[in-house]
């Protein structure tokens, strides 16, 4: 009888150890399966912060190259202003000499001709002469006097006339300003 029961334990031990043995073998298997799968998903999410880094990288160079290349064209447009200005005292001065030589034809009709390529050169450029026919700017226009006049705040006279490149100013225009005389306002 010991050795029947010796038999039987040895049978249900044999049993659970083969249990256990296709247990352990559906865990490694099941690890085996996870594995793959966690490490995939963990590839995937690589793949996507990788993805998104690159994404993030490209926009970032896209701006870069958008602000230098607006910057360039800002600089351009300053260096054009200065050297606009610079030739705006000539420009004077062929006005200047244009009425200055009222007698003689020949130089007049050549001054003209200067004068209008110069002005041509300045509209291709989009370089405009500010308005004196208007009121009053402080933001276009320089005062050097004022002088009494029945309409305030209207410009009487220009001495040298202003200039604006794409709504930058480029020099004021330099102008006479009317006033009403206080004292006639008192007497009244």
């Amino acid at each position: 009888m010991n050795n029947q029961n010796e038999n039987i334990d040895e049978t249900t031990q044999i049993n659970q150890n083969s249990q256990n043995a296709e247990n352990d073998y559906k865990t490694d298997e099941n690890q085996i399966q996870q594995e793959p799968k966690d490490e995939l998903t963990e590839l995937k999410e690589q793949l996507e912060k990788q993805k998104d880094a690159y994404l993030r990288l490209l926009a970032e160079f896209d701006n870069f190259r958008k602000r230098t290349e607006r910057e360039k064209f800002e600089i351009a447009d300053i260096v054009k202003g200065s050297v606009v200005r610079d030739f705006l005292p000539i420009l004077d001065s062929l006005e200047k000499a244009h009425l200055a030589c009222a007698n003689d034809e020949s130089i007049r009709s050549g001054i003209e001709l200067v004068l209008k390529a110069f002005k041509q050169l300045l509209e291709k450029y989009e370089i405009k002469e500010i308005d004196t026919k208007s009121e009053f700017d402080p933001n276009l226009h320089e005062a050097l006097m004022t002088v009494e006049s029945n309409t305030p705040n209207k410009i009487v006279q220009v001495f040298e006339k202003g200039y604006i490149y794409k709504d930058k100013l480029l020099r004021p225009a330099k102008v006479s300003v009317g006033k009403i005389n206080e004292d006639k306002n008192e007497e009244v």
